[in-house]
């Protein structure tokens, strides 16, 4: 369960999401994430655009399967799904993994993200609308020593020619995340994260967004 919170927009979303790790490698896990806008328990009114409950609702499956290659190396192709109220996204990606025995953990991911509607996102310097088919790139290094864990998560996403949001055809985003864990059951972390250029002020200028997130994840 994770809270966040967007400084410049001013927003706030929250997530519920429940995780399965199979011994065989087989990996499921199924969330959902609300938008809360100004407030996490405001109230709404469709005549007033200042006035933003709960709004936004998104449901995400993932699935992958890991095999193991031996050495502490890892790899597995999987699939997220994302169902929003006006379409549905297919992710199929590729990650691997590193596990070094003094603590140090890597992984890397390659990911094709596109969506069912032919006209999603908006072309650079043009009012046209194309298909989302962007390449996205995730690094994460983690360190765990005792009961405290970190890591860092940069990530790269691209699409030749198409606004991913920032007003360029390209994206960056980083995230460091920090977690204690408290015993074999209760693990609370917090994340801050940079988002590239996606916040739009009145100005219409793209300035990076800011994002922190407090959570907890409980093993049953």
């Amino acid at each position: 369960m994770r809270g966040a919170h967007n400084i410049r927009a001013d927003t706030n979303e929250t997530r519920i999401k429940f995780m399965h790790q199979a011994t065989n490698g087989f990996y499921f896990s199924a969330e959902a994430t609300q938008s809360h806008n100004e407030s996490f328990f405001g109230d709404e009114d469709s005549r007033d655009g200042k006035e933003d409950g709960v709004t936004g609702v998104s449901q995400e499956i993932e699935t992958r399967w890991q095999f193991p290659l031996g050495n502490g190396y890892s790899i597995a192709p999987g699939l997220t799904t994302v169902f929003t109220k006006t379409n549905t996204h297919y992710r199929p990606f590729i990650q691997g993994w590193k596990a070094f025995d003094n603590g140090i953990n890597l992984a890397a991911r390659y990911r094709y993200n596109t969506v069912n509607d032919a006209h999603s996102d908006r072309k650079l310097d043009s009012d046209e609308y194309t298909r989302r088919k962007s390449h996205q790139f995730d690094i994460w290094i983690a360190y765990n020593i005792g009961r405290f864990g970190m890591s860092w998560n940069p990530r790269f996403r691209y699409q030749d020619g198409v606004d991913q949001g920032t007003g360029r055809d390209t994206y960056w985003e980083h995230t460091l995340a920090f977690s204690y864990k408290m015993d074999d059951d209760w693990t609370p972390y917090i994340e801050l994260g940079s988002l590239d250029k996606t916040y739009v002020d009145d100005h219409g200028t793209h300035k990076n967004e800011f994002v922190g997130r407090l959570g907890i994840t409980k093993k049953l």
